[in-house]
């Protein structure tokens, strides 16, 4: 066996096309990734809880909150219940078992759904020990949903939303760029997690700012994750195509 073929084997299933080239490279690449995004996440909710919120921007968010609450409507309050739906933890955990198991059956590789499990199951530890770490009561109007016993900072609906569909088009666009789905997962990266934010603030359960706090680092981890595992195609030592490419 020549030397070539015996590091294509070796980099074989998920450290194929992976920029690690060895397991535990891998780990401690995935565990470095997840403590930069959960310093930035803490970061952003030190400075909203502790500075920004008694300031100015704390009174447009008040004044946010009462605009919403004048716009409430029957019809209104009933859509955004189904957006409350959609970032639910059991529906994008379901909807997540669901597409690792599909891109499997199709012989997507091992590498994709590990990048799709990864990006939900990473997403959701770090809200929870950001929202463990930072205790922020939940915007002064009425609830249309039943309140978690969690802070309202960050957003853990619109943070798995975008973990789950943002991820997806991400992976498929790295993995397989010219696939026919490829327009209808971007599609749906955009209008579903912006539909379960815009539900979750109508409701009366996030302030604007844990909102965005929950897209930008829900979209740094997900770069950073396929940075490690899906990097951009690249020539191996024989210079064809990594496998999984």
């Amino acid at each position: 066996m020549s030397d070539a073929e015996a590091r294509t084997r070796a980099r074989s299933g998920v450290l194929a096309g992976a920029r690690p080239s060895t397991v535990p490279a891998l780990v401690g690449a995935v565990v470095g990734a997840f403590v930069l995004v959960e310093a930035l996440l803490l970061g952003l909710g030190l400075l909203i809880t502790r500075v920004l919120d008694h300031g100015a921007v704390h009174r447009d968010e008040l004044d946010f909150e009462d605009a919403v609450l004048t716009r409430r409507t029957p019809t209104w309050d009933t859509v955004t219940h189904y957006g409350t739906l959609l970032g639910a933890t059991t529906t994008v955990a379901a909807l997540t078992a669901a597409g690792c198991l599909v891109l499997a059956l199709r012989r997507h590789g091992p590498r994709l759904p590990i990048f799709l499990a990864l990006a939900v199951i990473g997403e959701t530890l770090l809200f929870l020990l950001a929202e463990t770490l930072l205790d922020r009561v939940r915007p002064p109007i009425p609830h249309l949903d039943a309140a978690p016993p969690t802070s309202s900072f960050p957003s853990g609906h619109t943070a798995a939303s975008i973990a789950l569909w943002v991820g997806l088009a991400l992976g498929l666009a790295r993995t397989r760029p010219g696939h026919p789905l490829r327009f209808l997962s971007w599609s749906l990266a955009v209008a579903v997690p912006l539909f379960v934010l815009l539900s979750r603030l109508y409701r009366g359960m996030h302030w604007p700012t844990d909102v965005v706090a929950s897209v930008l680092f829900t979209l740094v981890w997900l770069l950073l994750l396929r940075a490690v595992l899906l990097p951009s195609a690249r020539a191996g030592p024989s210079g064809v195509p990594a496998l999984g490419e």
